[in-house]
């Protein structure tokens, strides 16, 4: 695979939810891995003693040695999560990762972690040279809006951000650049819309899905791996 991608699910969320829209991914070449993370999420633990890098690593071997025809083969590795497991994967990248990950995706996420729900946060990632990001939302999802554009933990989102790219939208690929940050709005799509599960109460009702479940995650998948193999 040219790619391969750690994903961590969101709070609450069994990691099978996910099964769907991963087999999506994988379809178009990525080998994808997502983190089993229960004993801390199912009771919201703080991620003050989740060895981040030497988790990610047990992963990617476990991963990559999993094959009964042999062993697989990466050429380069990304880090993704869906809400709380978007913060985890930030996390991850800012506090071990960066200097060997420059592909980051956040699906349904607005605010960068904070000291109360990470202990101390996290480095900013807006000067680690290389470092791509795509965020990926769904115009009705009541939880980004929550801390969406307009509001403190919005701007400090898009502050610790690589810089955004504002003209059309082209996924880069050459590795010495400054590294960017792409925002995507997936229209009538949901904060649920992107696993299998539902309704999303906690922890506040979402937003309707005003396109259906199928439709969200095919242009999320496709999203997701144009980006990581810089698929223009």
């Amino acid at each position: 695979a040219k790619c391969g991608m750690i994903f961590f699910p969101g709070a609450l969320v069994d990691r099978t939810a996910y099964a769907p829209i991963a087999s999506k991914i994988s379809d178009f070449g990525v080998l994808v891995v997502i983190a089993n993370h229960e004993k801390y999420s199912r009771c919201m633990l703080d991620f003050k003693n989740f060895k981040y890098k030497e988790e990610i690593m047990r992963m990617m071997y476990d991963a990559l040695c999993s094959s009964s025809s042999g062993a697989w083969q990466v050429d380069e590795w990304a880090l993704c999560g869906h809400s709380w497991g978007g913060s985890i994967a930030i996390v991850a990248m800012a506090k071990e990762m960066s200097s060997t990950m420059k592909k980051l995706v956040l699906w349904g996420v607005s605010s960068y972690p904070s000291e109360v729900s990470h202990s101390g946060g996290c480095d900013s990632l807006r000067d680690v040279k290389g470092m791509n990001v795509l965020v990926l939302c769904g115009s009705n999802d009541s939880y980004v809006k929550l801390n969406g554009p307009g509001t403190e933990k919005y701007e400090e989102f898009l502050a610790k951000l690589p810089p955004m790219k504002e003209e059309k939208m082209k996924f880069v690929c050459d590795d010495g650049s400054p590294g960017c940050t792409y925002q995507i709005t997936i229209e009538g799509g949901n904060h649920a819309g992107c696993a299998h599960y539902g309704p999303q109460m906690y922890p506040l009702p979402d937003g309707q899905r005003t396109i259906t479940l199928e439709e969200q995650q095919t242009q999320m998948a496709k999203l997701t791996a144009d980006f990581l193999l810089c698929d223009v």
